[in-house]
C-alpha cells in the first residue's frame, strides 16, 4: 500500500492570511493529535475543516483559539507570532457545540457577559447598544430579557452567535455548532449562518464531519486525516478532482472500481477493470502502463438503461428520493455500486424495478484515476 498523498505547503499559504499556521504539530503525551500542519486562511472567508472523529480538525480549532499550544510550530494572527498570547486576549471567539450559555442569566446579560469583563470598563449604555445590535442581527430583537431555558435550541444557538459577534472578533470560530439541531432546523441555520457572515464579513472557520454542511456552506474546505491535511479546496474543486479515494469517498458519494492502466488515448487514460471491461478516464496524477488504478464515478454521472452497450447489472434495490431515484445494483464481478436517476429518465422510461436485469453506462472522461493510497 502506498502512503497517503497530503497536501503541499505550496498548496496552503498565501501572502494574504488573517490566520495561519506554520508548520504546527501538537502532541498529547505519545498521542500525536495533529501534525505539521501548514494553512492560510484569508479575510472574510468561510474555511471549513472537514474529516471523521479523531483526525485532528477541532485540535486545529483550538490551536487557533488559544484553549491549546502548539508542540511545534506557530500560530499567527495578522502576522503576529500568538502562541504564547491567552484566548481571552486573541480578536477571536469561539461558538461552542453545546453553546456554553449561563442558565442563570437572561439573553441580554448572556450576550454582553464578555463586555463586562473589558478594562477599563465599558459604560453599560453601550453594553445595552452592542447587546440590542447584535440581537438584532440575529433575529432576536426583543428577547433580551429571557431566561435561556425558555429558549429553543435555534434561538439558543442563536443567543451564542451573538455573543460570540458582539466583540467583533476579526475571526469567528465554530465548533460543530449545528450538531445538536434536527435536519430541518440545521438546514435554517446553515443559511443564516450564511447571511450573518457575508453580513458581517467576519472570517468563519467551522469544524465539521458533516459533508454536506461544509459543501453548502465553505468558501474552502480542508480535508483532514490522521491529524494531517489531505486537500484543500472549493467544494467544487473537491468534489470534481479530489486527489484520492480517502477525498472522493468523504466529499460526496462514489462508486470505486480496481484496475490496471492499459494504455492512453489524448487527455484519457485507459484501465482495465477486473471484469476485462475498458474504461477511459481523466487521471490528474501521471500513470504507467500496468500500474494499478482506482477509478471512481459518481453515481449521477451514470445511466440505467434497459438497453444493451453497457455494464450487465442486476436492480437490488430501489430508493424513491423525489427529484431522483437512487438505484442499488449488482454487477457480477465488480460487485454492488449506487446510481441516481433525474425523475425526467423515470418518467421518460418508466421506474426501474428491484430484480430487473439492466445495463449501466457512463461518458468517456466522466470516471477519474486517483492516486493509490
Amino acid at each position: 500500500m502506498e502512503s497517503v498523498q497530503y497536501a503541499t505547503k505550496t498548496d496552503l499559504v498565501s501572502g494574504n492570511a488573517i490566520a495561519e499556521l506554520r508548520g504546527v504539530t501538537k502532541r498529547y503525551g505519545s498521542v500525536l493529535a495533529a501534525s505539521d500542519l501548514d494553512l492560510a486562511i484569508e479575510p472574510g472567508e468561510f474555511l471549513s475543516f472537514l474529516g471523521p472523529s479523531g483526525c485532528g480538525k477541532t485540535t486545529a480549532l483550538r490551536m487557533l483559539a488559544g484553549f491549546e499550544t502548539p508542540t511545534e510550530g506557530q500560530v499567527l494572527l495578522d502576522g503576529e507570532v500568538v502562541n504564547d498570547v491567552d484566548a481571552h486576549h486573541r480578536p477571536v471567539n469561539m461558538v461552542f457545540q453545546q453553546y456554553a450559555l449561563f442558565p442563570h442569566m437572561t439573553v441580554a446579560q448572556n450576550i454582553g457577559y464578555g463586555l463586562r469583563q473589558i478594562r477599563p470598563r465599558i459604560p453599560k449604555e453601550q453594553i445595552n447598544e452592542r447587546v440590542g445590535k447584535a440581537l438584532a442581527t440575529v433575529r432576536l430583537a426583543g428577547f433580551e430579557d429571557r431566561r435561556i431555558w425558555e429558549m429553543s435550541g435555534g434561538q439558543q444557538q442563536r443567543v451564542a452567535l451573538a455573543r460570540a459577534i458582539v466583540n467583533e472578533p476579526k475571526l469567528l470560530l465554530l465548533d460543530e455548532p449545528m450538531a445538536a439541531l434536527d435536519r430541518k432546523l440545521r438546514k435554517e441555520m446553515q443559511i443564516e449562518l450564511q447571511d450573518l457572515q457575508r453580513e458581517l464579513g467576519i472570517t468563519f472557520v467551522l469544524v465539521t464531519h458533516d459533508q454536506e454542511e461544509a459543501l453548502s456552506m465553505s468558501d474552502r474546505i480542508c480535508i483532514m486525516r490522521d491529524g494531517r491535511i489531505v486537500q484543500i479546496g472549493s467544494p467544487q474543486e473537491l468534489y470534481d478532482t479530489p486527489k484520492s479515494r480517502y477525498v472522493a469517498d468523504f466529499v460526496g458519494t462514489s462508486n470505486f472500481f480496481d484496475g490496471k492502466v492499459v494504455g492512453y488515448q489524448g487527455d484519457l487514460v485507459s484501465v482495465r477493470l477486473s471484469d476485462g471491461t475498458v474504461v477511459e478516464a481523466r487521471s490528474l496524477h501521471q500513470v504507467a502502463d500496468g500500474q494499478d488504478a482506482c477509478v471512481s464515478v459518481r453515481p449521477e454521472q451514470m445511466r440505467l438503461s434497459r438497453e444493451e452497450g453497457g455494464l450487465p447489472v442486476h436492480v437490488h434495490n430501489r430508493i424513491f428520493l423525489g427529484e431522483h431515484t437512487e438505484y442499488l445494483v449488482t454487477h457480477a464481478i465488480l460487485g454492488e455500486f449506487l446510481v441516481l436517476s433525474p425523475r425526467q429518465t423515470e418518467m421518460n422510461d418508466g421506474p426501474f424495478n428491484a430484480g430487473e436485469s439492466l445495463t449501466v453506462s457512463w461518458d468517456a472522461g466522466t470516471a477519474l484515476v486517483l492516486e493509490q493510497e
